[in-house]
């Protein structure tokens, strides 16, 4: 499954990409990290990260686009998540289909829940950032907690059985489709009764339609969450030619830039 990025998603990480972009033109800083790549690639088990010396306003950017892309792979890697689905139940035997199905179920949820806890993350290290900034200081704090609750809004009650599957019982209770299964599994294995065969494989296949759907849901829905955010965060803090506006205190040249154009990274 291939998706084009949100546009809010995509401005992001252009905004985001352009300080790196600028970095890479210093010869001395593209060597070093050229000679700390391959010596990952090289001993990746002896790899010694070291301490990089970097400015505050190049470690205030590198940090927000880790924080950013991970939240970018979450969601990449729902979208994986159905694609491996769709491959694996196409080929596996009915005898373990139910089983298949149920661990599909239980990995996505815990991959939404990922997706929630550092969506999380990014808003928590924005609202830290920007509020030692007083310009940023009162509508930040404003609008993180706004988006915080509608992340909660729309991912709240998958997060919740989430914790119940975790913490409490098995998905396989709470979700009607699976409750059938475990029943039915049951009954035929480990009562021996066979006249629910038949039944069984009806189960399957409408619990596998139904995963497909939560799955296509639950990846729609956390890639628009996520452009929701981006949306928001970036009316306060990327210029209209899509440049992070770094808060005062982590600026290498605090000295306003004018007309918002590029800035001292």
């Amino acid at each position: 499954m291939s998706r084009e990025l949100p546009d809010h998603v995509a401005r992001f990480l252009r905004a985001l990409s352009k300080p790196a972009a600028k970095l890479r033109q210093k010869e001395d800083r593209n060597r070093h990290a050229h000679e700390r790549s391959i010596k990952l690639i090289k001993t990746p088990w002896g790899y010694d990260q070291g301490v990089v010396d970097e400015s505050r306003e190049v470690t205030f950017l590198r940090d927000l686009f880790n924080i950013f892309y991970e939240c970018m792979q979450s969601c990449e890697t729902l979208d994986v998540v159905d694609v491996l689905v769709r491959q694996t139940l196409h080929t596996t035997p009915s005898e373990h289909a139910s089983t298949v199905i149920t661990f599909w179920n239980e990995a996505y949820l815990n991959e939404v829940y990922i997706f929630q806890q550092r969506i999380l993350d990014l808003l928590k290290y924005v609202e830290r950032k920007y509020k030692k900034d007083k310009d940023f200081s009162e509508p930040v704090v404003e609008v993180c907690e706004s988006l915080r609750k509608l992340v909660f809004e729309q991912l709240g009650d998958l997060i919740e059985t989430r914790g119940s599957h975790v913490h409490q019982r098995r998905h396989r209770h709470a979700d009607p489709e699976l409750a059938r299964l475990a029943i039915l599994n049951t009954y035929i294995d480990a009562m021996g009764n066979k006249d629910f065969v038949g039944e069984r494989e009806k189960a399957i296949d409408e619990a596998r339609v139904w995963l497909f759907k939560q799955l296509e849901y639950y990846g729609d829905k956390c890639w628009e969450v996520f452009d929701g955010v981006c949306m928001v965060l970036a009316e306060g803090i990327i210029t209209e030619n899509d440049w992070v506006i770094v808060p005062i205190p982590f600026k290498d040249d605090p000295s306003p830039f004018v007309g918002a154009s590029e800035p001292s990274t």
